[in-house]
């Protein structure tokens, strides 16, 4: 009985040497084994395949003023609203290329016209965007070239006839704005854009001619949403 119990003892202090003696080294080769397994990466974030952008806005323009050597006295339009579309196409992150046309109802502003003028902007051009510090704010500037055209349907009483004219012109376009995303798919877009040039073509009513006429300016104030699909 004491010989077993003693060889029992014997036997414990054994196991318990070679326990605490492989355990390190059995704990570092788990340790090794774990820094050699790699780091799962994280996940990367899809890029759009998808480039478009599309856009509706709504807009108020205010009066445009036309003076010069074929105009007698001067000829402008009141402050009016409408609405415009826009599609474009992103380059890169900073540039989108676009197109746009709009088209505003203004009052008449001399007193010898009644009624109301259609004011019509078709332009092509680049957006640039000036900071992506911000992830939901984007503004940014932009530049184009198109036409313009102003007119109406007018009502000549004294003679009981009812005619279209209209001036048009190229120009050119700058401005600038922001665009506030809602989702990767929805953003805010509100800005302004000044247009330069003449309206120095005249459709009277099917008679075609060019007149001489002074730079004028119109300008646009823009609110509506962009759409990425």
């Amino acid at each position: 009985m004491y010989r077993s119990l003693n060889a029992i003892m014997k036997r414990a202090v054994t196991f318990g040497l070679a326990a605490m003696t492989f355990a390190p080294i059995a704990g570092a080769q788990r340790t090794t084994t774990a820094a050699a397994k790699p780091a799962a990466s994280a996940p990367k974030a899809k890029e759009r395949t998808n480039k478009w952008v599309f856009g509706a806005h709504t807009i108020a323009a205010p009066g445009v003023s036309i003076t010069g050597p074929d105009v007698d006295g001067s000829f402008g339009t009141g402050l009016g609203g409408g609405i415009g579309l826009m599609a474009g196409y992103e380059l890169n992150k900073a540039v989108t290329g676009y197109a746009s046309l709009d088209v505003a109802k203004q009052g008449s502003g001399v007193n010898w016209m009644s009624g109301s003028f259609g004011l019509v902007h078709a332009e092509i051009g680049v957006r640039a965007n000036l900071s992506q510090a911000n992830p939901q704010m984007h503004p940014y500037l932009q530049a184009g070239i198109g036409k313009r055209s102003l007119g109406a349907r007018v009502t000549d009483f004294e003679d009981d006839e009812v005619y279209d004219i209209s001036l048009s012109g190229n120009m050119l376009s700058f401005g600038g704005g922001l665009q506030y995303v809602l989702s990767p798919k929805f953003s805010l877009d509100g800005g302004v854009t000044m247009a330069i040039g003449n309206f120095n073509q005249l459709d009277d009513d099917g008679d075609l001619g060019t007149i001489q006429v002074n730079s004028s300016t119109s300008i646009r104030l823009r609110a509506g949403v962009v759409w990425r699909p």
